[in-house]
């Protein structure tokens, strides 16, 4: 097979790439739209999973390369779609036809350094247990995508660079580390009561109140926000049209931000009307040669065309074309050109008619005797 043109397209799973887990893991805050109160009603023990979920630059074993865009995307779908996930994947022929009861649902995300971790609320049951008894022996697991997307194969990066724009999240799932994508990815899971604030485990304040405290936010409290939350507003922000143009400006003259564009310009145009008038007189003075098709063989009169045209200020050189055609045109250029001819050759010289010397005729005529 050809690798240099394969693609990619279709639904897929993979695990992204953690190749290298702190000692602690982050807060990973759930998000503010999430109805905490109904997500956890009747559960006397809420219980939420901490893992990465993907990272930046990553290569999969099945040859699959994340770069900062996918992974930007797949932290916005995962805030947009909150998906969820099973202990596994579904296999393709289970896809069109299976609906299993979800294992966990994915509720906040967010990015610390190259990594994007998520958080995921643990269904009560079996997989609870199951997730917790991982959690107290040390066991890593993994989380894997499932995920329609495209990719091109890089040479480069002897890899397919997955496409962020075509990315449809499906589900977060929860893979056996034996079995993941990548076995880097493979964490011991974090399990955390969000309110009941056991010892050793991360305590939330419910949803609402957290809600509560950023609509009451003012624009002074934006410098008490830490650095990943103002990040993370700032990606979301779509910049004005004039930064894509000034920064297409900068890439298009090879500056860098530090470049005073306004005086690079400002050269730039003083150049080409340099450039611009040296074309208009060049053709001027080419038009007037003497050897040229409608050019001036009389040097005194060339120079006294040669500033008629300037005098009507050309343009372009379309212009000057037809300005040297008028200003041939023009009755007192016909009769400067005359009179210099004229003065050159000087006047009409005249060939004298010589008159002719006519002499008579006689014709003896013989006498009779």
């Amino acid at each position: 097979m050809d690798e240099q043109v394969q693609e990619l397209k279709g639904n897929f799973s993979d695990v992204l790439a953690v190749t290298e887990l702190r000692g602690s893991y982050p807060n990973v805050p759930i998000f503010a739209d999430v109805d905490y109160a109904a997500l956890v009603a009747g559960d006397d023990n809420p219980t939420f999973l901490t893992l990465p979920i993907g990272k930046v630059n990553a290569i999969s074993v099945n040859k699959r390369y994340y770069d900062a865009a996918f992974v930007q995307e797949l932290e916005r779908q995962t805030l947009t779609n909150k998906p969820v996930g099973l202990m596994g994947h579904l296999s393709d022929t289970e896809r069109s036809t299976s609906f299993p009861p979800e294992a966990v649902h994915w509720v906040g995300a967010m990015r610390d350094g190259d990594t994007l971790w998520g958080k995921a609320y643990v269904v009560p049951g079996a997989v609870r247990e199951r997730i917790a008894r991982y959690k107290n022996t040390g066991r890593a697991i993994a989380t894997s995508i499932d995920a329609f997307a495209e990719g091109k194969w890089d040479e480069n990066l002897k890899a397919f660079r997955m496409s962020a724009s075509s990315l449809r999240l499906n589900q977060i799932d929860i893979a056996p580390a034996d079995r993941a994508g990548i076995p880097d990815l493979a964490a011991v899971p974090i399990l955390t009561k969000e309110m009941d604030g056991e010892p050793g485990e991360e305590n939330q304040e419910p949803e609402v109140d957290k809600l509560q405290i950023i609509n009451e936010m003012t624009a002074e409290d934006a410098r008490l926000l830490p650095d990943v939350v103002r990040q993370a507003i700032t990606a979301t922000v779509q910049p004005p049209a004039e930064v894509a143009i000034v920064q297409e400006l900068r890439t298009a003259l090879g500056v860098d931000g530090q470049a005073d564009l306004g005086k690079l310009i400002t050269e730039m145009s003083r150049v080409q009307e340099t450039q611009r008038k040296a074309a208009i007189l060049t053709r001027i003075t080419e038009l007037a040669a003497p050897d040229s098709a409608n050019g001036i063989k009389v040097d005194s009169v060339r120079g006294i065309v040669t500033e008629l045209v300037n005098a009507r200020n050309p343009q372009s050189i379309e212009a000057a074309d037809a300005a040297y055609g008028q200003v041939l045109e023009m009755q007192s250029v016909k009769d400067a050109l005359a009179s210099a001819v004229q003065s050159k050759m000087g006047p009409p010289q005249r060939v004298p008619v010589a008159g002719q010397q006519v002499k008579a005729h006689y014709f003896n005529i013989p006498q009779e005797a």
